[in-house]
């Protein structure tokens, strides 16, 4: 009969520790658990009303206008401006358009940045607002540029690395989107 409560204080005894370590219980200085309480919920933050996310290339559109009231609406907000420059035509620039339908990326896409898409037609439309922070020759089509809200160039896929977006799984842009928000300075790294 002593073995029950003996097993039940030994267990007592083992997890009580652990519990409290975890925030789930508390214990008094015998080490009895006292009330329960539960872990505070993280620090609400302000709402943020989702940003539109475009997936396709309209060719009437006033691009330059667009990036206007994107960066005018970024400096409201602090959220970048995401320029995407590609056409209807380009298959690469149909499945990044098709990536960011999924959860992932449009979540960040329109929680996090501001989304201007811009028709490039057959690299004869806008090319000169384009040449304001990307070389399209060199980086090829769908080319990305972020700015600041200030208008400053936070990034570019100047190296091409969205031109073959059919092979970017929704992770991987994913990824960028994040890393784009949360730069590592050559500083910080250890």
């Amino acid at each position: 009969m002593r073995r029950r409560p003996l097993r039940a204080l030994c267990l007592l005894t083992l997890t009580a520790p652990l519990l409290t370590l975890a925030g789930c219980v508390e214990v008094d200085g015998r080490g009895a658990a006292l009330a329960p309480h539960y872990a505070q919920p993280f620090v609400s933050v302000a709402p943020v009303a989702p940003a539109p996310v475009p997936t396709g290339y309209d060719a009437k559109a006033d691009a330059a206008g667009a990036v206007a009231a994107a960066l005018a609406r970024s400096r409201r907000d602090g959220r970048p401006v995401l320029v995407e420059f590609g056409a209807s035509w380009c298959v690469d620039c149909q499945a990044l358009a098709q990536r960011t339908t999924e959860p992932a990326v449009r979540l960040l896409l329109q929680r996090d940045y501001r989304l201007v898409t811009v028709d490039v037609g057959h690299f004869d439309r806008n090319t000169a607002l384009a040449a304001r922070w990307i070389d399209l020759k060199r980086s090829g089509i769908p080319a990305l540029v972020v700015l600041n809200p200030d208008g400053s160039v936070r990034a570019t896929t100047q190296d091409g690395s969205f031109a073959g977006a059919r092979t970017l799984s929704s992770d991987a842009i994913a990824g960028q989107l994040v890393a784009w928000l949360y730069p590592v300075h050559p500083s910080s790294r250890s």
